[in-house]
This record gives C-alpha cells, sequence and structure tokens, in this order.
C-alpha cells in the first residue's frame, strides 16, 4: 500500500501543479521573464500542445488521485485498464513535450534557451513533465495493459498533428505560411517540411509510449 499512497500524493501533486501553471499561463502575468515565449493568454494558450498535453495529464492525474484514495480507503489493490490507459496517454504527452522542447526547441530557438523555461513554461515544460514520469513509471499500480496498448499512446499527438497541419495549410499565402501560424517553427523549410516531420514526430511518440509501457511492467512489481 506505500506506493498506491505515494502514487496518491504525486499525482495529487501533479494535479495542483497543473492549475498553478495553466492558471499562471492564462493570466498573462511573467515574473521571471519579460519575454512571452510560446505562451499566450486566454483560449489562445490552447493551440499550444504544451498545455493541451498538460491539461490532459492534470485531469488523468485528478482522476487517478481520487481513485488511490478510494483504494486506500477501501484497502484495494485493483486498478481498472481504463485508468491505465488514459495514464499512459497523458504521460506520454507530456514527456513528448519535455523531449521535444529539450532536444528541438533550445537548439533551435532564435532566443535565449532560458526563456523556455520561464514562469509557467518551467512547469509546463520541466517540473510537470518529470512528475508524471516518475509517477507512472515507479508508483502507477500495472495492469494487464497487452502490447497493442503501446498504440494508444499516440492518439493525442496525432489529433493535435491534424491541427497544427490545418492551421499551417490553411493560412498559407503563396507556399508561405503566415505569421504566427508555425508556432513550434517545424515548418522550416514550408509545408513540404510536413512530410519529415510528421512521420518522424509519430515514430518519435510510439517509442516514448513503448518505453514508458515496457518501463512500467520493469520497475513496477505486484
Amino acid at each position: 500500500m506505500k506506493k498506491i499512497k505515494i502514487a496518491f500524493c504525486l499525482n495529487l501533486c501533479i494535479f495542483l501543479l497543473e492549475v498553478l501553471a495553466n492558471l499562471w499561463m492564462v493570466s498573462g502575468i511573467h515574473i521571471f521573464s519579460d519575454a512571452a515565449v510560446l505562451s499566450a493568454s486566454k483560449l489562445a494558450m490552447l493551440r499550444y500542445f504544451t498545455v493541451d498535453s498538460n491539461i490532459l495529464m492534470g485531469i488523468v492525474a485528478l482522476v487517478s488521485a481520487c481513485y488511490y484514495k478510494k483504494m486506500l480507503s477501501n484497502n484495494s489493490t485493483s486498478v481498472p485498464k481504463s485508468l491505465y490507459v488514459w495514464q499512459l496517454l497523458g504521460t506520454v504527452s507530456v514527456t513528448l513535450t519535455l523531449l521535444v522542447t529539450v532536444f528541438f526547441l533550445v537548439p533551435t530557438a532564435n532566443y535565449p534557451w532560458t526563456q523556455l523555461f520561464a514562469d509557467s513554461n518551467f512547469l509546463l515544460h520541466l517540473v510537470n513533465p518529470l512528475l508524471s514520469i516518475v509517477a507512472f513509471v515507479c508508483y502507477e499500480k500495472v495492469v494487464d495493459a497487452p502490447f497493442k496498448t503501446t498504440f494508444i499512446g499516440i492518439v493525442p499527438m496525432l489529433l493535435y498533428a491534424v491541427y497544427y497541419v490545418g492551421a499551417a495549410v490553411t493560412h498559407t499565402t503563396n507556399g508561405v505560411i503566415d505569421f504566427g501560424y508555425d508556432w513550434y517553427g517545424f515548418f522550416f523549410a514550408g509545408l513540404k517540411s510536413g512530410f519529415i516531420v510528421v512521420p518522424i514526430i509519430i515514430v518519435f511518440t510510439y517509442l516514448i509510449s513503448l518505453v514508458l509501457w515496457k518501463l512500467n511492467k520493469s520497475f513496477i512489481k505486484e
């Protein structure tokens, strides 16, 4: 039951930090940086996968915390497969956010990379993803989730890819994407870049899902 208690505390912490981070961004307040790198106030912030993935993780963390609290009260150790799937979905999504920030946005940024971790982005890009990974890999209860479950982990990214590519395609003038509609810079060589970037992101996201699924099964013992 000790791991369940830790899982409860971690998920509650993740939920509270997600609420803080998203309220911070929606407020438009900048404390540690005057720049507004990959941030937006009000509903405009929903265009970022960072925000969407963290909102998803926050909801999953809240549901998980409630379920673990119930398990502690009932002295139960069973976890429904549906909860595990959602935990995988949320963790894969925020892990993708973390890795894309570190390995793509930081090297290609034309501004100080520290701005990617300033203010609410410190929680959204780094703290919340790391806590989510630790919770899932080390403390979330294992269920008999088959190998095919790993493919479900890429669903949020696929849905966002449709939105991102659609926004770029519908805001293109003479083959040039209008300013502000390629906010992550994935279309560095125009729309044709999508034929390279999208498949890479799909494969990369699946590998994240596969690794998290495998680590969960390896680290957690019933």
